[in-house]
C-alpha cells in the first residue's frame, strides 16, 4: 500500500535504505504502509513528516539532496542539494 495508514494514531516512521523507501509502522499491531511512490528515493536516511502539509521530509544520501514528498499533489521535490557535491562519494 503506497500512502499513510488511515487509522495509525500511534505510529512511527522509517526509511530503509536496502528497500529504498519510506515507511509508516503502526506500533500497535505492526501493519506497515510504503509512503513513497517507487523510485522516489534513493538512499533514505533520515526522516519527518509535517501533519500540517501532510508532507514527508527525508536526505537522500546517495544524491545528496534534502527531498518533499506531498500526499496532497503526489509530487516529489528536491528541496536541497549540496552543491559542493561532484557526484563521487
Amino acid at each position: 500500500m503506497t500512502g499513510p495508514l488511515k487509522t495509525a494514531d500511534n505510529s512511527f516512521i522509517v526509511t530503509d535504505d536496502y528497500l529504498r523507501n519510506v515507511y509508516q509502522v503502526d506500533a500497535a499491531d505492526g501493519r506497515t504502509a510504503q509512503l513513497l511512490p517507487h523510485g522516489t528515493a534513493s538512499l533514505p536516511r533520515a526522516v519527518a513528516y509535517d501533519p500540517t502539509s501532510s508532507a514527508i521530509y527525508w536526505t537522500d544520501a546517495s544524491l545528496h539532496t534534502i527531498n518533499r514528498y506531498s500526499f496532497i499533489t503526489n509530487n516529489s521535490t528536491v528541496i536541497y542539494r549540496d552543491p559542493t557535491n561532484t557526484g563521487k562519494d
